[in-house]
C-alpha cells in the first residue's frame, strides 16, 4: 500500500463525498475531482520526464490545489519537497537545490524572487505555475499547458514500501535546514496507527492546523483521507485565533477528529458543535491510553 493508493481507494468508493474544503468556505472538493485532478498532474508530470526517485518542489500556501499536488507527484512515482510559502525565497530556494528537485509547482507570486534565489545556486528547474492557489489554480494551470500539448494519460506508480515518499526540512536552527527522507512505508506505518487509534468514519470531519512542510500534516491529510472522511484546511491566520477557529470548527460540522455518538459542546460564548462530533478530549483521552500502552512495552 502507497499513500496515493489511500486516495484511489476512496474516490472509488465515496467519489461524491466531500474530500477537502478550505476554511472559510471559498472552495470544495470531492473525492473522484480530486482523484481527476491529481491523475492530470501527474499524466503533466510524467510528460516532462518525472518518474520513480525524482523530487517535485511545491511552493503553495496550504490549499485544495497543494492537496492536489501531493498526490499528483506521488501518482507520478516521485517525491514531494514542500515549502514554507511565508518563509523567504532564498532559504525555500536552498532546500529545493540541495535536494535536486527535478520540477517545482509553484504559486506566481513567488515566482520571480524564488527563480532569482535558485538561479544563483546552480540549475533553474521547470516550473508549473500557478495565476492563483486554490479552488481551480491547478486545474487552470494544466488546461494551460495542455493547449500546448496534452500529456497522454499513464498508469499511476506502484511505488515500492521503500520508495521516497516526501522529504521534509528542518528549521535550520543550528545551521542549514536538514532534509528528512521519508518512505512509503514510513508514512503508512504512522498513518495505520492513527487509524487505529482514532477510529475514523466517512462522515467525520478533521481539521488541518499543521503546515505542510510540518510532519503532522501527515496525520491532517492521509488518515482523513483514507478513511473517506473531510478535510477542513484551517488558514493560518484563523489557527492563531482560538474564537474564530471554534466558530470555523462549528460551521464546518465537525471537531479536529468527529466521532458518531458523542454530542460536543464548543467553548463558553460558542455555537454547540453538531450532534456527532468529538473533540480535542475524546483524541486525547485514545493518544493517552496509547502511551501508556507503549511505556508498558
Amino acid at each position: 500500500m502507497s499513500l496515493h493508493d489511500l486516495l484511489k481507494a476512496s474516490a472509488r468508493t465515496h467519489g461524491a463525498r466531500t474530500a477537502i474544503a478550505e476554511g472559510g468556505g471559498a472552495a470544495s472538493i470531492d473525492y473522484s475531482t480530486l482523484d481527476r485532478l491529481s491523475d492530470r498532474l501527474r499524466d503533466r508530470l510524467g510528460a516532462m520526464g518525472i518518474g520513480r526517485g525524482d523530487r517535485v518542489g511545491i511552493y503553495l500556501r496550504k490549499s485544495i490545489d497543494s492537496v492536489a499536488s501531493i498526490f499528483g507527484i506521488l501518482k507520478a512515482g516521485a517525491a514531494y519537497v514542500p515549502v514554507d510559502p511565508t518563509a523567504p525565497a532564498s532559504r525555500n530556494a536552498y532546500i529545493h537545490n540541495n535536494c535536486g528537485v527535478s520540477a517545482v509547482i509553484v504559486d506566481r507570486r513567488f515566482e520571480g524572487a524564488y527563480l532569482d534565489e535558485i538561479g544563483k545556486l546552480g540549475r533553474v528547474p521547470p516550473v508549473i505555475l500557478l495565476d492563483e492557489t486554490g479552488g481551480g489554480g491547478l486545474d487552470a494551470a494544466l488546461c494551460a499547458l495542455d493547449a500546448n500539448g496534452p500529456a497522454a494519460p499513464r498508469d499511476s506508480a506502484e511505488s515500492a514500501a521503500d520508495d521516497l515518499a516526501y522529504i521534509l526540512y528542518t528549521s535550520g536552527s543550528t545551521g542549514r535546514p536538514k532534509g528528512v527522507m521519508l518512505s512509503h512505508h514510513n508514512a503508512v506505518s504512522f498513518v495505520d496507527w492513527c487509524a487505529e487509534t482514532f477510529d475514523p468514519r466517512p462522515t467525520d470531519v478533521f481539521s488541518s492546523h499543521a503546515p505542510f512542510h510540518f510532519d503532522l500534516s501527515i496525520l491532517d491529510i492521509y488518515v482523513p483521507l483514507k478513511h473517506g472522511a473531510a478535510l477542513v484546511l484551517i488558514p493560518e491566520e484563523a489557527g492563531k485565533d482560538p474564537l474564530a477557529l471554534s466558530g470555523m470548527i462549528a460551521r464546518a460540522g465537525g471537531a479536529p477528529v468527529a466521532r458518531a455518538g458523542h454530542e460536543a459542546q464548543g467553548p463558553p460564548g460558542e455555537a454547540a458543535l453538531p450532534p456527532g462530533a468529538r473533540t480535542r478530549g475524546d483524541v486525547s483521552r485514545n493518544i493517552s491510553r496509547e502511551r501508556v500502552r507503549c511505556r508498558s512495552w
